[in-house]
């Protein structure tokens, strides 16, 4: 998806985008997704392609360890 500002097309950052600019490899944020463990302002998010534009804030959910 892409947005127009000033003339110029900007892709638009998505969920994906903003978890491996995080440090976190793709294939390891795309299990994390799947898994259901990452939310966005508060809501899970389950689509790679989700946009989470700042100032979305996109966090892992804790699992916890039995």
């Amino acid at each position: 998806m892409q947005t127009i500002s000033g003339g110029t097309a900007l892709d638009v950052r998505t969920v994906l985008d903003r978890l491996v600019q995080s440090g976190i490899s793709p294939e390891r944020a795309l299990a994390h997704l799947r898994g259901g463990w990452v939310l966005v302002d508060g809501a899970v998010v389950r689509d790679p392609a989700a946009p989470a534009e700042p100032p979305a804030r996109v966090e892992l959910r804790s699992i916890p360890r039995r």
